[in-house]
């Protein structure tokens, strides 16, 4: 007998057990639950505070939103992406941009060498915008635009004008600009946030961006917080939900010190959250924050309307659990976090696909998530009443536990100052590095276990798996076709466009930018260009090392 074969017949001989009976986030679980650990039932579903969630019928009026990432290389590429997924069953588009555009760089700057299109699609011009939604009717289709301020403004102003020349109105467009200057790149680390442009514009310009979508595009979600960049540094579920909510309210303050009400902006506020493999625990979490944001929205900000109260989740579930060993195990994982995302009631669900542990996702692999998504709406019949596991002894006294946990946590951020002020002094990402470190100790020492990595391994594994390999040559065709976009464009009308974007900025640093945006963008203006043109506005610049 082979020494792992071995030590499963030993542990099967003294009987297998659990190394501990916590939860990710450190709650100690009971060994059975009863009435007394909920003594009283939850409100019905659609009603406040929507613990059970927000529509009194859930999945029986309709389905969450089947969204998978389509963004990677080239406009092109993406375009055909996007119709291939939708054939196949997505019902939402998640539009990831590539690093450089994040970081306002277009793809012939010398940063953006190495990164162009690997990890989103790259985005420069109002032409790679109209490529990218080729035969897209942005009216009927819901758009997530992953990007941050201040070049989600830019984007947007980018998206608007291709709606314009589809004919389609911008008062019908639906969809989600992610929008959150914090939490985009890799969760709210200091120097990601900080480095290729200041905090206090970004979030200024998020604001502005808000405020024009509430003036144009009613149907539009102005603002998408993403807790789930912060979950996968390695936070429990508690410091997720907390960090993102003192977040929210720094938004929200922001919004309210513009006179704007409380139940003008509220309801076109969404997250996106993570789950995590934690199966009962991440149920409770989406029900706790329901249950906290229906609160803070109603007793701390006096809001009257019911859909102010109302917290919309997306969540992608979350990429942690995922392994480079044993990749086939991760279509299990991946199933399991769905199946808690639609027990949690979430209003949108990108399921991350099993190969997501080497590289983007095949299209096959991203086939199969959305398989994974409609076995369990139409086969396992978990959605044919709202809410299922509410009422549940272990379900209500964990959405108590976290609840508490979060507000205390949350409490400490405040006396600290607020999010902002903790971020700026980077106290957050000092409690990020201790549950980052904390998490990998955990698995080092076995109190965590991963099947095929620290339990079960198999040493000689041969890994076969189709992994996605990006065309050897696509950087170099992006960077040549930028290239020759700006040699090809009336150098005087670009340079007049900027000077008059940086003067309007820096004249009156109050005004609201997207006009002016909007204005720029039609002189065939890059978005590397308006970012540059943004910094100088504010006086930044970005140390190259």
């Amino acid at each position: 007998m082979k020494d792992p074969d071995k030590i499963q017949y030993d542990r099967y001989l003294k009987g297998e057990r659990l190394p501990h009976f916590r939860t990710l986030s450190g709650i100690e679980m009971k060994e059975f639950y009863d009435r007394g650990d909920s003594p009283q039932d939850p409100p019905d579903p659609g009603v406040f505070p929507f613990t059970r969630g927000v529509y009194r019928d859930m999945y029986r009026g309709r389905l969450w939103t089947r969204r998978q990432q389509s963004g990677f290389g080239t406009p092109e590429e993406s375009n055909r992406l996007i119709h291939f997924l939708l054939s196949k069953g997505m019902t939402g588009l998640n539009i990831d941009y590539d690093i450089p555009t994040k970081l306002g760089l277009d793809p012939d700057h010398p940063l953006a060498e190495g990164d162009v299109g690997l990890v989103g699609t790259s985005m420069a011009t109002l032409e790679d915008t109209e490529t990218l939604f080729k035969g897209i009717p942005l009216d009927k289709v819901s758009t997530t635009l992953i990007v941050n301020p201040p070049y989600s403004a830019i984007h947007m102003a980018m998206y608007l004008l291709t709606a314009n020349r589809q004919g389609v109105d911008v008062s019908s467009l639906i969809g989600t600009m992610m929008n959150c200057a914090i939490t985009q790149l890799v969760g709210p680390t200091y120097q990601s946030g900080t480095h290729f442009f200041p905090v206090d514009p970004a979030i200024k310009i998020a604001c502005d961006l808000m405020e024009y979508c509430l003036q144009h595009i009613p149907r539009w979600n102005i603002i998408n917080i993403n807790s789930r960049n912060i979950r996968e540094t390695g936070v429990s579920a508690v410091q997720e939900v907390a960090f993102v909510f003192s977040l929210a309210l720094e938004y929200v303050r922001s919004m309210l010190a513009r006179g704007i009400e409380i139940d003008r902006f509220a309801p076109r506020i969404a997250f996106f959250a993570s789950v995590h493999i934690d199966f009962l625990e991440e149920i409770a979490k989406l029900r706790a924050m329901r249950r906290i944001w229906a609160r803070l929205m109603k007793e701390t900000f006096g809001a009257k309307n019911p859909k102010s109260c109302m917290c919309r989740i997306a969540v992608q579930t979350s990429s942690l659990p995922l392994t480079a060993q044993q990749p086939l195990n991760n279509i299990v994982r991946a199933a399991i976090q769905t199946l808690a995302t639609v027990f949690g009631g979430s209003q949108s669900v990108h399921t991350t696909s099993y190969d997501e542990g080497y590289a983007l996702p095949t299209d096959e692999a991203q086939v199969l998530a959305i398989r994974t998504q409609q076995i369990i709406a139409y086969e396992t019949g978990v959605c044919r009443t709202a809410d299922p596991l509410g009422g549940s002894y272990v379900i209500e006294k964990l959405t108590d536990e976290l609840e508490e946990r979060l507000l205390s946590l949350m409490e400490i951020i405040e006396k600290k100052g607020g999010f902002l002020e903790c971020f700026k002094s980077q106290w957050i990402e000092n409690e990020i590095n201790g549950a980052r470190y904390e998490y990998a100790r955990q698995l080092e020492a076995g109190e965590q276990i991963q099947i095929g990595v620290n339990m079960e391994r198999d040493e000689d594994e041969e890994v076969k798996i189709n992994i996605f390999r990006q065309a050897s040559d696509m950087q170099e065709k992006r960077i040549r076709s930028i290239q020759e976009y700006k040699k090809s464009r009336n150098g005087d009308k670009v340079r007049r466009a900027l000077e008059n974007l940086t003067r309007q900025v820096k004249e009156n640093q109050k005004k609201n930018i997207l006009p002016v945006l909007i204005e720029t963008v039609e002189q065939k203006v890059t978005s590397g260009e308006m970012s540059d043109a943004l910094r100088e506005a504010y006086d930044f610049k970005v140390h190259y090392v």
